[in-house]
């Protein structure tokens, strides 16, 4: 089952994955208000600023000419080497740790950063005159940048390691000019960037829940 109509599914059953997470006494920690607080506001700016996450892959397609700038055209199910992905089967979602969770959020903002800059730089070489484009990536690199920080802020408070250890080097560079596999390369980020800040939202609404009932 691909990311997509999974995540259909998480949406549909959230109030039952925040039951079952509630349920696990054994996993609610003993946090301050202030930390849980922030749970909500994290879930809140991934809610934000979804729009302009969702808008980014049609954005980006739209610039690469055809077939990929076809209104009916669908990006191939590609593996991009160390891209992390957002695809996650219900058990996996509803039964992670808090420190999975959160760490598996901060990987992956701290790897699609470097992903996002990559693109934004062939881009500039590919489609040099849209400056529109450019600016895309780099409000995605900055609302990245800011989910780095306010996850990082969590798990200090939740004495967890903000460690993150990323392959060197993580874009592996194509031979040659390659220019069409690297159109492919950076639609698939923008596809996982989506997917990831619509993830994000449902992992802090989770959270916000799980631990409302010590505030």
């Amino acid at each position: 089952m691909r990311s997509t109509s999974l995540l259909t599914f998480l949406v549909v059953s959230l109030s039952t994955a925040t039951s079952l997470a509630m349920a696990e006494i054994n996993d609610v920690a003993d946090l301050s208000s202030d930390t849980i607080v922030l749970f909500s506001e994290v879930q809140k700016f991934a809610e934000d600023i979804q729009s302009s996450a969702d808008s980014l892959l049609p954005t980006y397609l739209s610039f690469q000419g055809a077939p990929l700038s076809d209104p009916d055209y669908q990006l191939p199910h590609i593996k991009v080497v160390n891209l992390p992905t957002a695809a996650v089967d219900y058990d996996t979602f509803i039964r992670q740790t808090d420190e999975t969770r959160l760490n598996n959020n901060l990987y992956f903002y701290s790897a699609i950063v470097e992903f996002l800059k990559e693109a934004m730089t062939e881009q500039e070489d590919l489609n040099p005159a849209e400056l529109g484009l450019k600016a895309k990536f780099e409000e995605a690199m900055a609302n990245s940048n800011t989910l780095i920080s306010k996850i990082s802020d969590i798990m200090t408070q939740m004495g967890m390691s903000v460690t993150i250890t990323l392959p060197k080097p993580l874009v592996v560079p194509f031979k040659g000019s390659a220019y069409f596999r690297k159109k492919l390369r950076g639609g698939v980020v923008c596809k996982e960037y989506k997917e990831r800040v619509f993830l994000t939202k449902r992992d802090f609404e989770l959270l916000a829940n799980k631990y409302q009932g010590p505030l």
